[in-house]
């Protein structure tokens, strides 16, 4: 994988993947960002939970439960000296779905906290993650 990261003026950059794919950041207005777009730290916090959420999805299929909605809530507390990395990540994980029970969403995110997400995995050396799952 190859990522080019390019300034557009300001302090807007444009992430760009191998493939063509792109996404916008700048920093938070404390540093000149405008708020138009992600922080690098806010897309790393997005990134987690799309993580997350596609292991649960996969898990879900491979569990034979007809998953109808999933929602993620990520919640962050940063250090507040530099750097400011997240020191504590919370998952809410919100689902609905046929054959879906309490048992089989737990486990499911158990296994993408503890075995499959590599974003979260990565985050895990720095911030303590934790979870917690609610079926609707």
């Amino acid at each position: 994988m190859a990522i080019k990261v390019k300034w557009e003026g300001n302090v807007k950059l444009v992430a760009e993947n191998d493939k063509g794919n792109k996404v916008a950041m700048e920093p938070g207005p404390k540093h000149g960002g405008t708020g138009q777009y992600p922080t690098p730290l806010e897309l790393v916090a997005m990134a987690h939970g799309g993580c997350t959420g596609i292991d649960i999805i996969l898990l879900m299929k491979k569990m034979r439960v007809e998953l109808e909605t999933l929602e993620i809530d990520v919640e962050t507390k940063r250090r507040t000296e530099p750097p400011e990395y997240y020191e504590e990540i919370k998952l809410t994980y919100v689902m609905s779905g046929k054959g879906l029970t309490e048992e089989n969403a737990m486990r499911a995110a158990q296994l993408s906290n503890e075995k499959y997400c590599s974003v979260g995995a990565m985050l895990g050396a720095k911030a303590k993650i934790s979870y917690a799952v609610k079926v609707v």
